[in-house]
């Protein structure tokens, strides 16, 4: 089910590169000071083979960007940086509207990105006065068109209203907005940066190129490996292709935005992903709803770290997790099949054990849910780590176990397996314990002379705790499992405090650049915080990661601590 998660995940990430990539599929782009590179719009050509943006990048203000710009250098101790930002800025800004966001636009023109950029200026033969030693004195056409030279390219230039558009040839500017404000949408001043992806802008094609061009890719590969490894990654790489495709084809918006929150004290990068309405990708995000959960108590102010994930499955997303499950496991079963490391006897006993983990995910995702939670505890002197997951059958996890233990009891340096030393609500506790080397220091001050590993096993439950006292904490999260009455919460969660983690380190191990952080962070406001929040929209999903104060403080006070270091280094030579 983590792999489920991931995996649908994944497709944000993704959908960023496949629709750059479709971007990039215009070749033989006419040079950039064509004048007549393309058709005049008396002739339509020009205008009536363009499609709407598919891409949009704002900027925000230059005065947003000043303050901004301003508040992160000196949070992170460098705030000459943001005062040589704002110095250029000014240089370079004359004319400009301070307060309105900067914008570029893409659409496809014969099959072509052609990006138009959108300044917000009431004057923009002001900002290009400012401008000539640059790119010397602009050009006016008979329609009031600018010229201008910038290195070795071309930019035509038009006002209009309280802005001005951009483009490396004079018939693009017929394309630009009539209220630039429309397109930014979502965008513009809410973000420093934002960028908006439109897949479905991308004639179809230019997608089907796109995909064509990957099969191609992907065969070429394949031709290029041993014959033996040729058949596990042929069907790998074809159950990607699929992924792909569906992307390429079914993506509706991708959107991303970063910006720096003074407010809020930190950092927030945003994205949205949809589907197009109706599409198997729709349905995949549809099928996930927020659920009650057996381990929502993993969520805890007092958590060094914890990742909380509880979600329904749909029939979509289960049909094709499970075909890549299949896939992959062919994939494995060869690679045992060609191992050198095992005989005949033993590539068996591993195969028959991989199917028995293939069968038990297979049939945990076929309840149609997926449902877990980490917890790591931290302080000064010791940490604790408990893991819990749905499964569809705990006795069948602790089996597999059992029969592992089984296999390795007489090796040498196996670990020792204890099982059902208690039972507890309706948990077999279980417990594997390995002796940790004499000569690893750390990690006995991490783990001591012995590593125990407590697991426990319910019906339709499998638990994992590390570190000291941790089979307590274990038994706390078993004891929540039926309280949770599920409510408002997002589709998956994760929060990280960096100040328990560094100071259980430095415990560990004095380190100055930790010691520096941790200094940092005991008059910060917060412990130095990344959270990340995904939550279900409908047709897609999207999530938000924030970094603090506190955590950017910490980073200045580690870089400090280095350069500090590196001259007292260089003073003693």
């Amino acid at each position: 089910m983590l792999l489920n998660r991931n995996r649908v995940s994944s497709h944000f990430v993704l959908g960023v590169a496949v629709t750059f990539a479709c971007l990039v599929q215009g070749i033989g782009t006419p040079p950039l000071d064509a004048q007549d590179s393309l058709p005049a719009r008396s002739g339509g050509a020009a205008v009536a083979s363009a499609t709407d943006p598919v891409v949009v990048v704002t900027i925000g203000s230059v005065n947003k960007l000043m303050q901004d710009v301003n508040y992160i250098t000196g949070v992170v101790g460098q705030p000459q940086v943001g005062g040589m930002f704002a110095m250029m800025a000014g240089t370079f800004t004359q004319g400009i509207d301070m307060n309105q966001p900067i914008a570029v636009v893409v659409p496809l023109v014969n099959g072509s990105p052609e990006p138009i950029a959108l300044l917000p200026t009431a004057d923009v033969k002001t900002v290009l006065k400012r401008l000539e030693a640059q790119t010397g004195p602009a050009d006016e056409l008979s329609d009031g068109t600018l010229v201008i030279a910038v290195g070795a390219n071309t930019v035509y230039i038009r006002q209009l209203g309280n802005w001005a558009a951009l483009a490396r040839n004079r018939e693009l500017l017929d394309l630009a907005p009539a209220d630039p404000s429309s397109v930014m949408e979502g965008m513009g001043n809410s973000y420093d940066l934002a960028i908006r992806l439109r897949m479905q802008q991308v004639p179809t094609e230019t997608r089907n190129m796109l995909i064509a061009q990957l099969r191609q890719g992907f065969e070429q590969a394949i031709a290029k490996q041993d014959q033996a490894d040729a058949e596990g990654t042929r069907a790998m790489a074809e159950s990607s292709i699929k992924q792909i495709e569906q992307l390429i084809q079914d993506t509706n918006e991708l959107k991303i935005g970063w910006n720096i929150d003074q407010s809020a004290k930190g950092i927030h990068i945003d994205g949205a992903f949809t589907a197009v309405d109706g599409s198997q990708l729709a349905a995949i995000y549809g099928g996930q709803k927020a659920i009650p959960s057996q381990f929502a108590s993993v969520i805890r102010d007092d958590a060094a770290a914890f990742y909380h994930a509880a979600m329904s499955i749909g029939p979509e997303a289960i049909e094709q997790y499970i075909a890549s499950l299949e896939t992959a496991t062919a994939a494995i079963n060869n690679a045992i099949s060609e191992s050198d490391d095992l005989n005949e006897d033993q590539q068996v006993e591993v195969q028959a054990l991989v199917g028995r983990i293939v069968d038990l995910a297979t049939s945990s995702v076929k309840e149609g849910k997926a449902d877990f939670g980490t917890l790591l505890l931290a302080n000064e002197d010791d940490f604790q780590f408990v893991f819990g997951s749905f499964v569809a059958d705990g006795n069948e996890a602790a089996q597999i176990v059992k029969d592992l233990a089984a296999k390795l009891q007489n090796e040498p340096k196996a670990p020792r397996f204890l099982f059902d030393q208690e039972t507890y609500k309706g948990v077999s506790l279980h417990r594997i314990e390995a002796d940790v080397p004499a000569g690893e220091d750390e990690a006995r001050k991490v783990f001591g002379e012995t590593l125990r590993v407590h697991v426990g096993t319910g019906a339709k439950a499998v638990y994992v705790a590390v570190g000291e006292n941790s089979e307590s904490l274990m038994k706390q999260l078993v004891d929540s499992g039926a309280s949770d009455n599920g409510g408002v919460r997002p589709l998956g969660q994760m929060t990280v405090k960096l100040l328990p983690i560094l100071k259980y380190a430095q415990s560990i191990e004095t380190n100055g650049t930790i010691a520096a952080m941790i200094d940092s962070l005991a008059t910060a406001a917060d412990q130095g915080n990344v959270r990340i929040v995904s939550n279900s929209i409908p047709n897609g999903q999207d999530s938000r990661i924030t970094v603090t104060e506190g955590l950017l403080q910490a980073i200045g006070a580690a870089v400090r601590q280095t350069q500090q270091a590196k001259m007292q280094q260089n003073d003693q030579f």
